[in-house]
């Protein structure tokens, strides 16, 4: 019997360095961890698109988290166990402030990701500009939207605006310079809303529940702000070396450095007892 049957990690930053590929050791580990039955389930502020794709990469499991806890999808059998959508008056609202204020606005849904600008150089994901917001609203539901700008100012004060303007969404995760209120020249800043009551813990939550598995043999990987809520609902939380202080003061564990495969490391020696 296994001592732990699930691990929730982090993409960028955490599984592997951002917008970077999978390492060769990391892919061995992880293929070694589900012939032992344990599964491993990207948990990510990505889209589902981008997920599953770092999951095959990665030899994880059939499971995903994504949008940062909004979905959770077997993207083997095609079935969404677990969906918050966004309600489309509140994403035609930000959509109408964004065009009015020349921000991008990228749209998540559970295997689609609009932007409403041409000119898209944010990161390595691959997106679809649309200019009718009400044939996108048609035809998807939308699950997370993430606004960006070099604009430093106005994005500081995007989060308290918009809890006035939309009360049914939070912002899940910011840039590191707009929470630690660090300004950098022509640097892209974003924020990742989302519905209340949703978060990387959420979606934790609710795998668990499905797959009938104990909390307590569950591990949690990270490094960001948004990951420290997956250590309350986990019996090992784990914080690699690059994390920012707050995740690792709430981890049970530290490990080695993205760059220096910490996840991989040390699961290898907690599962696979190497």
């Amino acid at each position: 019997m296994n001592k732990y049957d699930i691990v929730f990690v982090d993409i960028d930053d955490t599984l592997n360095k951002s917008n970077s590929s999978v390492s060769q050791y990391t892919k061995d580990v992880m293929q070694r961890l589900k012939d032992k039955g344990i599964k491993v389930v990207v948990n990510t502020g990505r889209s589902a698109h981008y997920a599953i794709a770092k999951s095959k990469e990665a030899n994880l499991s059939e499971y995903i988290i994504s949008s940062n806890g909004a979905e959770v999808y077997n993207y083997e059998t095609r079935e969404l166990i677990y969906s918050k959508n966004i309600k489309n008056k509140d994403i035609e609202g930000i959509y109408k402030y964004c065009e009015e204020h020349n921000l991008t606005l990228i749209l998540n849904s559970l295997e689609n990701r609009f932007i409403n600008t041409k000119e898209y150089n944010y990161n390595s994901e691959p997106a679809t500009y649309f200019d009718d917001l009400h044939q996108v609203l048609k035809d998807h539901k939308i699950h997370q939207m993430v606004i960006l700008s070099t604009n430093y100012d106005r994005m500081l004060v995007l989060p308290s605006l918009f809890k006035e303007k939309f009360p049914s969404l939070k912002v899940i995760h910011s840039s590191i310079g707009l929470i630690e209120g660090k300004r950098e020249k022509n640097k892209q800043y974003y924020h990742d809303f989302v519905i209340e009551n949703t978060a990387k813990s959420t979606g934790i939550v609710e795998l668990l529940d499905y797959l009938h598995i104990d909390s307590q043999k569950a591990i949690a990987i990270g490094n960001g702000y948004d990951d420290i809520c997956m250590t309350d609902v986990v019996g090992t939380s784990i914080a690699v070396a690059n994390a920012n202080e707050l995740l690792k003061e709430s981890s049970s564990l530290i490990t080695d450095s993205a760059e220096e495969d910490g996840a991989a490391k040390i699961l290898e020696k907690l599962c696979l007892g190497e």
